[in-house]
């Protein structure tokens, strides 16, 4: 084993079975002899990392008892027909960031053994990563030979939209669980792409053009998983709601930057769903007090909430929240309210007397930034803080006026008054009795007058 030339020039980590020869240049491929050499020596690879080697072309391995081949961050655009045929163990192909077109990707690339008696396909490679290549279709038997296929990438492909052949090819994985069709430029996903593979339960639709969420989604049953992140969605109200997605636990609409409205009944199918990231969307100011609510099954007159453990509000433009956008807030596991341009009334008067205890009391390392941006005089205030001081928050009244206001101005009025009644009685006191007089010099004569009375003859005598 010391002596082959491949573990001479890249690392061979026997006791994991781990061949790498990553960020060295071996193009063009490993000889035959060489890999056989490999294969023949005591060291039992089960791993070959090729990653970042300026390999252009992929000629036929010989047989090894590989399960993972990691041909990534490569320069290949052309791989030969029956390229991984000897390996007939193989479970992880990483194909991703290289030259591939849609015309050098051709079933026969995936043919597995024949024999006289039966056809043997790669049935136990289970992951396919085409990422980041120049794909914009896929043949629609491309993957006719993968029986076993679970997870496919697609992402970072000028796909622009999902023909009719592409459409074929992803359906017939009836075994797919995990699909990555996230920064292909999509405006639109087919009707029914996920009508076939009924096993589904992870689709990334992150960074695409789409601008209501997919009708699609209705034949995805079995989501568990789904984000729909960078998307040019304005709003989802009745009508562009998220179909009944029944076993979905995660949702991730984050990164939208036209996202201005969730209304009312938008996450009321996800009867499962208990995480949901709304985070980072710079004009989502309001989400409708019943988003999450439905009419329960058996009792159409009672309502029902999706079981919400994990929120995630955080650095949106929201001023309000809805008290009864959920019901179970007591028994939440994470409450992210932070970075929002939140209005302190009394509309708000739950969260600092009931919402901030719980998020205090579960995850304090995320009280910091919850803060008041109205009204102007509590603007910059810590909502936490308010909390801590036992703050009564009012609310405007009819005219727009904030009460909170009123008590300086009371005060001052009072003061105003107290002060009026005393000058006004010595103002009326004097006016009565005349004295005014006594402000001016130039009819003194009027003034002695004031004060004389002539004697009648009557008096004199």
């Amino acid at each position: 084993l010391q002596t082959s030339n491949l573990c001479q020039n890249c690392n061979c980590k026997v006791d994991f079975g781990i061949f790498d020869c990553s960020n060295r240049k071996i193009d063009p491929q490993f000889s035959p002899d060489d890999w056989q050499s490999l294969s023949t020596s005591e060291f039992d690879v089960k791993s070959v990392l090729l990653v970042s080697t300026g390999m252009k072309e992929v000629t036929q391995f010989p047989s090894m008892n590989v399960t993972l081949l990691d041909l990534s961050h490569n320069e290949i655009a052309t791989i030969e027909s029956k390229c991984f045929m000897n390996l007939t163990l193989l479970q992880v192909l990483d194909l991703s960031h290289n030259r591939l077109k849609s015309e050098a990707l051709t079933p026969d690339i995936f043919v597995g053994h024949y024999s006289p008696n039966e056809y043997v396909p790669m049935k136990h490679l289970r992951v396919l990563r085409l990422s980041a290549n120049e794909l914009h279709s896929l043949n629609q038997d491309l993957f006719e030979n993968l029986p076993s296929l679970e997870e496919l990438s697609l992402d970072l492909n000028p796909f622009k939209v999902i023909d009719q052949q592409s459409e074929i090819a992803i359906a017939s994985i009836d075994r797919l669980v995990s699909l990555d069709l996230s920064y292909m430029e999509l405006e639109d996903i087919p009707k029914y792409l996920f009508h076939t593979p009924q096993r589904l339960q992870y689709l990334n639709l992150t960074g695409n053009l789409l601008q209501i969420v997919p009708p699609a989604l209705t034949y995805a049953k079995g989501l568990k998983w789904l984000s729909v992140d960078e998307n040019p969605i304005s709003s989802i109200v009745v009508g562009t709601e998220f179909p009944s997605l029944k076993q979905l636990t995660f949702l991730s609409l984050s990164y939208m930057t036209q996202l201005r409205v969730i209304g009312r009944g938008a996450f009321s199918g996800l009867e499962a769903l208990e995480e949901i990231h709304i985070t980072n969307n710079p004009h989502l100011s309001f989400i409708h007090g019943h988003a999450f609510m439905r009419n329960d099954t058996d009792n159409p007159e009672r309502f029902d909430w999706s079981p919400i453990k994990r929120l995630y509000l955080h650095n949106n433009n929201i001023s309000y929240l809805d008290a009864q956008l959920l019901v179970q807030w007591d028994s939440m596991e994470v409450i992210d309210i932070r970075v929002n341009p939140w209005a302190c009334d009394c509309s708000n008067r739950w969260v600092l007397l009931s919402l901030l205890p719980i998020i205090e009391r579960t995850t304090p390392a995320i009280l910091n930034n919850i803060d008041c941006n109205s009204p102007p005089q509590m603007a910059g205030l810590s909502m936490v803080d308010l909390e801590h001081k036992h703050t009564h928050m009012r609310c405007p009244d009819g005219a727009g006026n904030n009460p909170s206001n009123d008590g300086a101005l009371l005060m001052g009025l009072l003061i105003g008054v107290l002060l009026a009644i005393p000058f006004t009685a010595a103002i009326w006191c004097v006016y009565k009795r005349g004295c005014f007089g006594l402000f001016g010099r130039g009819n003194s004569t009027a003034y002695s007058r004031a004060f004389y009375s002539r004697t009648t003859l009557n008096e004199e005598f």
